[in-house]
């Protein structure tokens, strides 16, 4: 893999430890640095505080379905609210149904969607394309 992402931090929140360990390892190869790795839970509220303690980041890498019936809509909101984070490209990476939810992220303002499962070759490319600030709306189904 080439070094697309080389020195781009990028925060994850995924509560599937499988799932977090493929994105992590895929994003590593191709130079990124994983500033955090959050599994949801309890992070509805405060997961923008935890971020901000980790700035800079380039990219927000955001799951929907969160343990404990944590939605990713609400961390999304909680994150635009703060000022410093306002303009940092965030990405759905969800398994739910993309004809739903696409429509849903694209109201709320997301920079992307990508569904599950993601294709390891093509993932980082989409992540430097939506930190160069194009918008990439996949469904992988």
């Amino acid at each position: 893999m080439s070094n697309i992402l080389e020195g781009k931090r990028i925060f994850i929140i995924e509560d599937d430890v499988l799932n977090l360990a493929i994105f992590s390892a895929c994003l590593r190869k191709s130079g990124a640095i994983i500033v955090e790795d959050v599994f949801g839970y309890g992070f509805a509220h405060g997961v923008a505080a935890h971020i901000s303690e980790r700035l800079p980041v380039d990219l927000i890498v955001l799951d929907i379905m969160l343990r404990r019936g944590l939605n990713g809509y609400d961390v999304y909101n909680e994150i635009r609210k703060t000022p410093q984070m306002a303009d940092i490209p965030i990405v759905v990476v969800t398994s739910l149904d993309s004809e739903t939810e696409i429509p849903k992220a694209k109201a709320r303002g997301l920079n992307g969607f990508i569904s599950k499962p993601i294709n390891a070759s093509e993932f980082p490319g989409q992540l430097a394309s939506i930190i160069s600030g194009k918008s990439v709306w996949i469904n992988s189904r």
